[in-house]
């Protein structure tokens, strides 16, 4: 069984194999068809969740010409059970914002807060009883790096990583405050709004670089959102 996660830059095809998983596919996130190919030619059942509409529209349209359309199943917001979404227009909700927080919440007793560092940058809240609460959507740290570039090419390229003095001595110095400096107390400051007594857990790709440098200790796991996935198909196995 594969599960499949669309995000902005990347499709990611994961199997879970005893008690691990195990990535069998990636690609970038434009070849969607050739994503698509994979899971028809090896005929094996797909989970799958996507933020890019574009790109769940052109596997279904590739599966659907070759008779393969039983082989991804959709995984969508319409099927969390209302009472564990305090959320505002939950059509709106991306799954994998969803998913990460019960993959971590699966794993954890108690409640939970899950940074994704990402090409965005999710911050999202689920209690101790399994309700997500809601969250924040912030540009990732990739994004203020891209953005600054193209904004104000005079400014220098600067290492990734927080300078040892404050405030900046030099525009180099000054430039990785403004980045890196920023971007983490920004982080910092958002997670402080939430409980101080939930379990704080990291992914995405950026995930191990921003857990080394945020003031709390957390728990890095590049799969929260499998896991997610893999919890609530096995609930709906277990209910249907």
């Amino acid at each position: 069984m594969n599960f499949i996660d669309i995000g902005n830059t990347t499709i990611k095809i994961k199997k879970w194999s005893g008690n691990s998983w195990q990535q069998v596919y990636s690609t970038a996130t434009p070849n969607a068809a050739e994503a698509a190919d994979y899971i028809r030619r090896n005929e094996s059942k797909a989970f799958a969740i996507s933020v890019v509409d574009s790109a769940r529209e052109e596997m279904n349209k590739l599966m659907a010409d070759h008779g393969n359309s039983d082989l991804i199943d959709w995984l969508t917001i319409d099927q969390i059970p209302a009472k564990t979404l305090d959320y505002e227009n939950k059509e709106t909700l991306g799954m994998d914002r969803y998913m990460a927080c019960l993959g971590a919440r699966s794993m954890d007793e108690k409640a939970v807060i899950v940074i994704d560092a990402g090409t965005a940058c999710t911050i999202d809240y689920m209690d101790d009883r399994g309700v997500y609460r809601g969250g924040v959507i912030m540009p990732g740290i990739s994004l203020w790096e891209k953005s600054l570039r193209q904004f104000a090419p005079a400014l220098p390229s600067v290492e990734r990583d927080i300078p040892m003095k404050w405030p900046g001595k030099s525009t180099e110095d000054s430039v990785r405050w403004g980045l890196t400096g920023a971007f983490v107390s920004a982080v910092d400051g958002l997670v402080r709004r939430y409980d101080n007594l939930a379990s704080l857990y990291v992914t995405g790709g950026d995930g191990d670089w921003l857990a080394r440098r945020i003031e709390r200790s957390s728990k890095v796991n590049s799969n929260l959102i499998f896991y997610g996935m893999k919890k609530l198909v096995e609930s709906r196995m277990w209910f249907s």
